[in-house]
């Protein structure tokens, strides 16, 4: 009896295995868009990610993908995508990270410290929030805004990174500076002080800890999860701050 069980599990084991081997082939041959397409697929995708994001990403990201303005998280559930929210550029983003230090980690911008360093002055940065307070539509000094602006597009040099409509630039991963939604926050004192002392967040990479169907899984899973979620918070574009 006990010689029958054990090959009961074994060929249950085996099975479970050919199944996952079987699961993994499908989605790293598969194109992202065909799995998105594929319900059943999804669903298997969406099973396998999800743990994946409880145990390496939620510390961060936050349980229902809300991500954490004292860091600079995004907030993935409305929509915070830096770099777009294309699966493959999601997967991109898992494997190499953001200033992660790997050498195919995104780092093309960054958030200089433009007081510190002595590109503008305090006052500077004081009129240049004014003018994105004006652009997010709260309340702003009207003069301090019309410097501000000036500043932007001039002496700051901020529209280079963050496009002149300042709505950001996905391909450099820079947010825009218009709200609703904000990386760092978007009240006059946050907005100061990235300004001040720049802006420098990291996202590890995991392309040494994750396998490929991993990486495909967990990727597919932000993507649709930050979906729903938007059904329930709405749909914008992060701003910075």
């Amino acid at each position: 009896m006990a010689g029958a069980a054990l090959a009961v599990l074994a060929v249950a084991a085996l099975a479970i295995w050919i199944d996952h081997r079987d699961l993994a082939d499908r989605l790293l041959r598969q194109q992202p868009q065909v799995i998105q397409a594929n319900a059943e697929l999804l669903h298997r995708a969406i099973t396998m990610g999800r743990p994946l994001y409880s145990k390496h990403c939620a510390g961060c990201h936050g349980g229902e993908l809300e991500g954490s303005a004292a860091r600079g998280v995004p907030d993935l559930a409305r929509n915070a995508w830096l770099y777009g929210n294309d699966v493959v550029d999601v997967e991109r983003t898992i494997l190499y990270g953001i200033r992660s230090g790997h050498p195919k980690a995104r780092n093309v911008t960054d958030m200089p410290a433009l007081v510190r360093t002595g590109q503008i002055t305090q006052g500077d940065a004081h009129d240049v929030v004014e003018y994105l307070q004006k652009l997010a539509g709260a309340s702003f000094d009207q003069s301090m805004a019309e410097r501000g602006r000036k500043i932007y597009y001039d002496k700051g040099n901020c529209y280079d990174c963050h496009a002149d409509d300042a709505r950001g630039v996905i391909d450099y991963g820079t947010p825009p500076l218009t709200g609703p939604v904000w990386l760092y926050g978007g009240d006059r004192a946050t907005l100061y002080r990235s300004i001040l002392d720049g802006r420098h967040g990291i996202c590890p990479a995991w392309v040494d800890t994750l396998e490929p169907v991993q990486i495909r899984a967990l990727a597919l899973y932000l993507v649709a999860a930050g979906a729903d979620r938007r059904l329930q918070t709405g749909n914008s574009r992060v701003g910075s701050g």
